[in-house]
């Protein structure tokens, strides 16, 4: 995977430059996703993430129960604490100013226990990220006021104790609340039952269990829950389940918890499969669960750790999960399709292939592995149309906003529509289908593989009839030059729709560039945009330049216009999206050979470039293939200009030390022939006597203005 090292390389010279993590992308382009670079990036499995996957196995419909929004669970605690005695002891008929006395009280109590739960959360982030974190936080009991009404009182009491874990001690005070006429318990009643199953998770986990589905009883018969315990008990329960080790109930508990709105439910059941992963019996227990088995498919096909940086992904997960589905010996099971996803990533093709078998033939998924166990077998036209029939019936774009970054940064590409049609263009274009590979990168959103099928592969004649027939406008772009980059990025990792963006731009502007290469300066005008008139000024100087009715001088002056033109501007409207200019990064960034690597056998056994490809690519690269080329474009046009001027003339040595200037950085031997006909021919000038001096370029007055100190600029 010699492309993704290259990425690598370059990335790397960027950190080690600027330093820190965060100039690392200051320094770096964003670097899009791809999939011609590798056989290994069509044929791995495509990744989901787990929120949008494990979706459609939560339950719907009205919840019992509704979570309450938590930000600091101490400081909402004191607050409702506050309001339920005041609202009890303005019934109780106690003096004012005793109540106020009492509530101050009981207000600097509780700041207690926020002030001890802010150095616990500061604690816990600590120990997350030390080596060597500092001791717990120790909690310190505070008397409970006297006055306070009993179960508040008994409450308090208990909460002193759990915080510094005198366990009895605080089961003792909230049972003697529980044993109190229920007219005596309005206020504390859900909350003591919560917190008795809060106080043995660990230790009796199936007292626990009973605890939290007593509170959501209680909660239900219309004792007051201000702070949403029944809903949060869900959670709790499913965590005192996991202790028994029965992840089958706890991930059905945890799919209960999403449909109260607990906006932590989801990773809840990210870690309750992940740790149903690590026991074999809790995995077969999940396995033959019907409502528990999706979830934990989902998390294994969610799973996007790499065996390395530039390997494949870690079928680690998804053998164990197999290995405990296998075990329980499952015929018939609805969402098959999903299991031969899982076991085509564990690398265990013959299993998926089983697995398919048992799927609905027209689910998506289904077609799109079955695609990708044809294209193992060299059956390219077969997974064709079945990743054709199975790309519009998925997901136009599968990821979450909270998920789009960590994508992009992990070279994860979502297992969407743009995904496979991505894989359909890399089928069609190892069958030598051109344009219609080109269409379907290009739709999925990977530039950079339409790219090099736009700019290598198809003739010019081939672009201009696709681009003219599918894009014959630019559409409106949707966002600003500047953040250009940043918008079709998305674009590129599968992660936006490639219709909202400004596809019919690009693509009708590679083909100017190509058509200016060609010298077919009128029919690039249209498809270039702004830089229309640019190009127009190019022509007019060049033909202007090879009229041989002009005066010698007049032609030079045109010539070397049409150079400086080409210098300046030559990325805009001639340069190469790929190598050897890289547009695509603005030319600030040389990541090698893209016709190269699909030409590596190691890393194409299957879906590499065919003979026609090779030859088509080889055929329609840059002349000069240099970086930079039209610099060398640029500096032959000076050099033609200045042969038609006098030795000795000053303006002769000018156009010969700014042509030779321009490319003397890239390439000093070419370079050389400027230096030494400005010697030769104009040693008399004081550019030439300059040049003898110094024995190289003397410093000279561009055709536009110089860039910054430091850069040499594209």
């Amino acid at each position: 995977m010699r492309y993704r090292v290259e990425l690598v390389r370059v990335t790397a010279v960027c950190a080690l430059a600027l330093g820190g993590a965060f100039a690392l992308w200051a320094c770096g382009p964003f670097f899009p996703n791809w999939l011609l670079a590798s056989d290994a990036y069509v044929l791995d499995a495509p990744t989901v993430w787990f929120a949008k996957e494990v979706e459609p196995f939560l339950p719907t419909g009205q919840p019992k129960q509704k979570a309450a929004p938590v930000d600091d669970p101490y400081l909402q605690t004191k607050q409702v604490a506050l309001e339920d005695l005041r609202a009890a002891l303005d019934k109780s008929g106690m003096p004012a100013a005793r109540r106020e006395e009492l509530l101050g009280q009981y207000e600097a109590l509780r700041d207690g226990v926020v002030s001890w739960g802010a150095a616990l959360a500061g604690w816990r982030e600590e120990a997350a990220w030390s080596d060597s974190p500092p001791p717990r936080p120790a909690f310190s009991p505070m008397a409970v006021p006297a006055g306070l009404p009993g179960e508040l009182a008994d409450y308090e009491k208990g909460a002193m104790a759990f915080h510094a874990e005198r366990m009895d001690e605080a089961r003792a005070a909230w049972e003697k609340l529980l044993a109190r006429p229920a007219g005596e318990r309005r206020y504390r009643t859900t909350w003591a039952a919560y917190m008795l199953g809060r106080s043995q998770v660990e230790s009796d986990p199936a007292a626990a269990v009973k605890w939290f589905a007593k509170t959501r009883e209680l909660a239900a018969e219309g004792f007051a829950d201000p702070l949403g315990l029944a809903a949060a008990s869900l959670g709790w329960e499913a965590r005192a389940e996991m202790a028994r080790g029965r992840h089958d109930v706890a991930l059905k508990l945890y799919g209960e918890q999403t449909r109260t709105g607990d906006p932590r439910a989801v990773e809840s059941l990210r870690r309750a499969a992940r740790s149903a992963l690590k026991n074999p019996e809790a995995a077969r227990r999940v396995a033959r669960s019907p409502e528990a088995r999706p979830v934990v498919t989902a998390y294994v096909l969610s799973d996007w750790t790499r065996v390395d940086y530039d390997g494949p992904l870690d079928p680690g997960k998804a053998r164990t999960w197999l290995a405990a589905v296998q075990a329980e010996k499952l015929t018939k099971v609805e969402h098959a399709d999903q299991l031969a996803w899982a076991a085509y990533r564990a690398g265990d093709f013959a299993a998926a292939d089983e697995w398919l078998k048992r799927a609905a033939a027209d689910a998506p998924m289904a077609r799109w592995i079955r695609a990708k166990l044809l294209m193992r077998d060299g059956k390219l036209a077969e997974a064709e149309a079945l990743l054709a029939q199975a790309a519009p019936a998925l997901a136009e774009n599968p990821v979450g906003d909270e998920d789009s970054w960590l994508a992009y940064e992990s070279g994860v590409q979502p297992a969407g529509r743009p995904r496979a049609l991505g894989e359909l263009g890399v089928v069609r274009l190892a069958q030598k289908e051109y344009a219609p590979a080109l269409d379907a990168l290009l739709r999925a959103g990977y530039w950079t593989d339409a790219a090099y099928v736009a700019e290598r592969v198809l003739t010019v004649e081939e672009l201009k009839a696709y681009v003219d027939k599918e894009w014959p406008r630019a559409l409106r772009k949707t966002v600003d030059d500047e953040s250009v980059d940043e918008g079709w990025d998305l674009v590129f990792a599968g992660l936006a729709s490639p219709e909202t963006e400004d596809i019919s731009w690009r693509i009708r502007d590679l083909l100017g560039r190509r058509l200016v290469r060609a010298g077919r300066y009128a029919q690039a005008v249209p498809y270039l945009e702004g830089n229309g008139p640019t190009v127009e000024e190019l022509e007019a100087a060049k033909k202007a330049g090879e009229d041989a009715a002009r005066p010698a001088e007049q032609r030079a002056e045109s010539l070397f216009e049409a150079a400086c033109i080409t210098r300046h501007h030559g990325l805009e409207i001639q340069g190469t999206e790929l190598d050897p200019d890289w547009a695509l990064h603005g030319g600030s960034y040389d990541v090698g050979s893209f016709v190269e690597v699909r030409t590596q056998p190691e890393t194409h056994a299957r879906l590499g470039a065919t003979e026609d490809e090779t030859k088509r690519a080889e055929k329609s690269r840059s002349e000069p293939y240099q970086r930079f080329h039209y610099r060398f474009r640029a500096a032959d046009l000076a050099w033609e200009a200045a042969s038609l001027l006098p030795d000795g003339s000053p303006e002769k040595a000018r156009m010969l030390a700014v042509g030779g200037t321009w490319i003397k950085n890239r390439d000093p031997k070419a370079a050389d022939r400027f230096y030494r006909a400005l010697v030769r021919c104009c040693g008399q000038t004081d550019l030439g006597r300059e040049a003898a001096r110094v024995k190289w370029f003397p410093a000279v007055e561009d055709c536009a203005p110089p860039a910054p100190e430091g850069e040499e600029g594209p």
